[in-house]
């Protein structure tokens, strides 16, 4: 791909009360640098601060 490339990551939970919470981040068309994209980088914070927020919503 020679256009911007995507950054995407996918994470799957359980609340403490075994309710499943799924996230998916997809950021595209990042400023960064080409080499410096990828999901674990970009989309994995984005998806752990979503994760978090669920999970700790549903205490």
């Amino acid at each position: 791909n020679s256009e911007k490339p995507y950054a995407w990551f996918i994470s799957y939970a359980k609340t403490d009360n075994g309710s499943p919470v799924a996230v998916a981040v997809v950021v595209e068309d990042g400023n960064a640098n080409r080499d410096d994209i990828s999901g674990g980088g970009l989309a994995a914070p984005i998806a752990r601060d979503v994760m978090k927020a669920v999970i700790d919503s549903k205490k």
